[in-house]
């Protein structure tokens, strides 16, 4: 199994590089045309056949890579062109160098749009205006630079960061749109999340020959896993029976609402959970039975009446449908204050945020799984604040409700007692009803599995994505939640 990827901030990174300098005892200018021959090698990897590039710079070290960029090209005989936002004068250290490196060797450099040809889908756009250091907002110049590659109709390779994206955050207002991202030495957390995942395209990493001491000095801010590092759960033991993998109760499904629990119940039920009871209205029996057979269905009007089936399961799920009316609150209020693990979602946070159920609880045995709007709610914050920055917001919910938080997003944050993880699975097909729905399900079944809560809700979401990205092979637009059913099943093992 691998490591989890860490997930640096920018100044983090800076300090990679003084460490990675020291260590290497190199001129810092040696690095720079190593990110230079590195982000030229998966260009020419990408697109061979490409017939001209234009390489927007600007004036601090991100810029110096895009000179070195241009005379890599300029040495293979492909047409380039330089458009400098920073006059070469004001240039300085190693961005001057790395320009007048591009200049020996041929490279045509411009300092106004308006000199410069207009990009066809034959021509490739390199971003190397900002880097790791950018916040706030676009510079005028900046901001005219960015709109043109945004009308170029041809790929864009963005060099260590999209221009305009936040490397700390993932927060971006108007920014570059690339179909690559290659960035250097430590992986930047705001690739990864926020709007990293829909403005980065695929990101490809590169070390630059940085020394494992050098990351042994410097702290993450995240870890991010992959495929290759979430605990699978083991295999199962000839002579095993039903009760040895968990009994789930699924509460939910308020009037109207019943296809929600019954799909957390069915999602349960296909990740691997040995027994599923739902606790629902009455009117949903019917179609849960017809269903889903499997699933042992209860009617339940009250939260006294809900009583008796909090006794047997292991893990409760409570949340899918059910509604924020006097009844939800109620089955809420009795699920609440169950002695087993709670995997709580959607109505029941919403319920949560108010207030006036469970106030003020703190669990270290459930985990809360909410989205952009049910997070910012359980803060008391504008949705904006948690999309600008997920991991902050994340650690906030946790840091009030203790227990694992899953908030997510593209980039989902799954924060916990001892840190911060980051899984990118998924696809935008997903945005649909009843999404998380399954999210739910699947961490009950886990849990239930005697995965501990984070080791749950990291192959959770990893299921999940993955899933859904099978199940959108056939097409993500009119991709249903159920589709991922079969899927989710066939993964798990």
């Amino acid at each position: 199994m691998d490591t989890p990827q860490p997930l640096y901030s920018a100044e983090s990174v800076r300090e990679l590089d003084r460490q990675t300098l020291a260590a290497l005892e190199i001129p810092s200018i040696q690095l720079m045309k190593r990110a230079g021959r590195a982000a030229f090698k998966h260009l020419q990897a990408q697109w061979p056949d490409i017939g001209r590039i234009q390489v927007f710079c600007g004036g601090g070290n991100n810029g110096g890579d895009g000179y070195v960029i241009a005379a890599l090209a300029a040495q293979k005989k492909i047409p380039v062109t330089v458009y400098a936002c920073t006059d070469s004068k004001k240039l300085q250290g190693d961005a001057r160098e790395a320009h007048d490196y591009a200049r020996r060797e041929g490279v045509k450099v411009l300092t106004s749009l308006a000199e410069l040809d207009s990009a066809d889908g034959d021509t490739l756009i390199v971003d190397a205006l900002l880097g790791t250091g950018f916040s706030g907002e676009l510079r005028t110049d900046v901001a005219h630079a960015v709109e043109r590659i945004e009308k170029s109709p041809g790929p864009v390779l963005a060099v260590d960061i999209p221009s305009g994206l936040s490397a700390d955050t993932g927060a971006a207002g108007f920014a570059v749109t690339a179909d690559m991202t290659v960035t250097f030495i430590g992986r930047k957390l705001g690739l990864y999340c926020g709007r990293g995942p829909a403005l980065c395209g695929e990101v490809k990493f590169e070390d630059l020959g940085a020394p494992a001491q050098a990351y042994s000095a410097v702290q993450a801010l995240a870890q991010r896993y992959t495929a290759a590092s979430i605990k699978r759960l083991p295999a199962r033991a000839a002579d095993s029976f039903k009760n040895q993998f968990g009994h789930i109760l699924i509460v939910g499904g308020d009037s109207g609402f019943g296809g929600a629990a019954l799909m957390a119940a069915q999602s349960s039920a296909r990740a691997g959970a040995g027994l599923i009871s739902l606790a629902t209205r009455p009117e949903h029996l019917s179609a849960a039975l017809t269903r889903c057979p499997e699933v042992m269905a209860h009617p339940v009007i009250s939260g006294q009446e809900l009583e008796p089936l909090i006794e047997g399961p292991s893990v409760i799920a409570v949340g899918p449908g059910l509604g924020r009316s006097p009844w939800s609150e109620q089955l809420l209020a009795r699920a609440g204050r169950a002695k087993v693990p709670l995997v709580v979602d959607a109505d029941a946070l919403n319920i949560l945020a108010e207030g006036r159920v469970l106030a003020g609880m703190k669990r270290d045995d459930w985990v809360l799984t909410p989205h952009v709007g049910e997070a910012a709610r359980l803060l008391g914050i504008d949705t904006a604040e948690v999309m600008a920055n997920p991991r902050a917001a994340a650690l906030a919910v946790q840091q009030k409700f203790s227990g694992v938080v899953i908030l997510k997003g593209a980039g989902t944050v799954i924060a916990h007692e001892s840190g911060v993880d980051l899984i990118n699975a998924g696809n935008p097909g997903m945005a649909s009803g009843g999404m998380g729905d399954l999210l739910t399900g699947i961490v009950a079944a886990l849990i239930g599995q005697h995965l501990p809560l984070v080791e749950a809700a990291r192959l959770a979401v990893w299921l999940h994505g993955e899933a859904g990205n099978r199940a959108a092979e056939e097409g993500q637009r009119g991709l249903l939640a159920t589709d991922l059913l079969p899927w989710i099943r066939r993964l798990v093992d």
